[in-house]
């Protein structure tokens, strides 16, 4: 028997299907304990992985998205965020990360490694590496084969960041195993980045975040084959502009 339990997965899909405006149920009474849980924030992105009382968060979604992400993890009765993911810099994925940073305590905050033509010349960029250097949090670049372990289960780079004009291919696509499960986050990667990937990534996984937002783009047939998920989520907003 798996190890690992849908209950995130499940309401997940119950929040796909009220519609991206709903918003996210006041009680969390269940048992978080060992799930992955993609939150509703719309036409962006945020996973939240809990396993043995430790967290990793996997990117912060954006302004004006479905939830308040602070709530919503206040109400998960999270204090610290041992590790803290932005797969690459656009602003549906980062949004709320500052917010994020600012009301919780941080160990580590991953990011991806760039060229200097990817490097942002922004004051979001800046304040990530003033405050590791002051001391708030431990700041690391994507590296194949990087860890780091959340709980019984370890959070893993597959590959080096790949630098390309189109920033969706900088994304730093993370692996997350517990015992026999195993859960793969394609961030915003498109399918011309899989072909790179295909060998450096597990068989016939368990739940997998579709990338880049389920756009056609995306997420090929190859990759589908060699993950063979169980269980796909798409991160979108319902009737997007996108037709995702």
């Amino acid at each position: 028997m798996k190890k690992f339990r849908f209950l995130s997965f499940i309401l997940c899909l119950v929040l796909l299907f009220c519609g991206c405006d709903t918003k996210i149920p006041q009680s969390t009474s269940a048992d978080y304990n060992n799930t992955v849980t993609m939150v509703d924030v719309g036409q962006a992105a945020c996973t939240l992985i809990e396993s043995d009382g430790k967290f990793c968060l996997i990117d912060a979604g954006k302004y004006g998205g479905s939830n308040d992400i602070v709530a919503y993890l206040s109400q998960r009765n999270v204090e610290k965020i041992d590790l803290f993911v932005l797969t690459h810099f656009h602003h549906d994925h980062t949004s709320h990360a500052m917010d994020v940073i600012r009301n919780f305590d941080i160990g580590t905050v991953l990011i991806p490694t760039l060229s200097a033509e990817n490097t942002p010349d922004t004051y979001f960029y800046k304040s990530l590496l003033a405050d590791a250097e002051n001391g708030y949090y431990n700041l690391e670049y994507a590296q194949k084969g990087w860890q780091l372990d959340v709980g019984s289960g370890i959070l893993s780079v597959v590959d080096d960041t790949y630098n390309s004009e189109n920033i969706n291919n900088t994304s730093t696509v993370t692996v997350f195993t517990l015992g026999d499960f195993t859960y793969v986050n394609m961030a915003d990667t498109e399918a011309d980045r899989d072909y790179y990937l295909l060998d450096l990534l597990p068989s016939n996984i368990d739940f997998l975040t579709a990338g880049h937002h389920g756009s056609k783009d995306a997420t090929s047939e190859e990759l589908l084959d060699k993950l063979n998920p169980h269980f796909v989520g798409i991160s979108c907003g319902r009737d997007n502009d996108y037709g995702h």
